[in-house]
């Protein structure tokens, strides 16, 4: 299952701008509410490839290993995680639950399952009780938006301010999420190493109860970016490529990345 390095002529599909018929959040959960919300544990597979910092990447793996309850598993299937103490290290007025070890997408760390249980929800204040109008960050449209939208509202010349995610009814009742040169500062996961390694190159050994991705691979750039959700909503599909893209350029703002997923339900 290691990586395996193809030729720089395998380079993935560029992205090209273009507009989307973007549909209300209220739309969006809609379409989301029809989601099942059984609680399902399939096996899936990863087949995709990067071109980033001059090295070309592709990942063909099956994640089929039975998940632990507290630690990571490489190529565990998919699961929703559990709560991670390690990682909340933050402090707040809201009741934040952080599943750090809930499966995502290979490269971008996007969710791999939406439904009604996970997609929208306020957060809690600790102190009342109550809920409040601030979104929870852990809920899957939060984590979608800072992906896709890192960037908006950062003091810079260079925020495009105007740029929002878009969400877009995708035909037989998928969904999907993506930006149109937007500007964003996301990290990039797996690269260059997926992390079943015994030492990981310059992070040293991989720590079970605080994952964080290998190596801390930062992309600040313009980028075209979209995630699409089959009409169960899982994630089928996760692109990004930077605007002006150079299939010969080396630097860590030229970036093409694409996955597809698939999955098998049984025990």
């Amino acid at each position: 299952m290691k990586r395996k390095f193809l030729p720089l002529l395998l380079v993935p599909m560029v992205l090209t701008s273009c507009g989307h018929a973007s549909i209300s959040l209220g739309k969006a959960k809609k379409i989301v509410s029809n989601y099942s919300t059984d609680p399902l544990y399939p096996y899936y597979k990863v087949i995709g490839s990067l071109d980033f910092n001059g090295e070309l990447l592709h990942v063909d793996a099956t994640f089929d290993k039975t998940p632990d309850t507290n630690k990571f598993v490489p190529y565990a299937r998919y699961n929703d995680g559990f709560y991670c103490e390690n990682a909340d290290n933050r402090s707040s007025d809201f009741d934040i639950l952080i599943y750090a070890m809930a499966s995502r997408s290979y490269w971008l760390r996007a969710p791999l399952r939406i439904n009604s249980d996970n997609f929208f929800a306020y957060a809690i204040d600790k102190k009342t009780g109550e809920y409040t109008t601030v979104e929870n960050k852990t809920c899957a449209h939060s984590i979608l938006q800072r992906i896709i939208t890192s960037y908006a509202g950062q003091p810079a010349s260079a925020n495009p301010s105007s740029k929002s995610m878009y969400m877009e009814a995708l035909p037989g009742g998928g969904i999907a999420f993506g930006g149109d040169e937007v500007h964003t500062f996301v990290t990039i996961d797996n690269y260059p190493y997926y992390p079943d390694y015994d030492n990981i190159p310059e992070l040293g050994e991989w720590d079970d109860y605080n994952p964080l991705p290998c190596y801390l691979n930062k992309v600040n750039a313009k980028v075209n970016i979209r995630f699409e959700y089959n009409a169960d909503g899982w994630l089928v599909k996760e692109s990004m490529t930077s605007l002006g893209y150079n299939p010969n350029a080396s630097h860590n703002y030229q970036v093409s990345l694409v996955a597809v997923y698939s999955y098998e339900f049984g025990n």
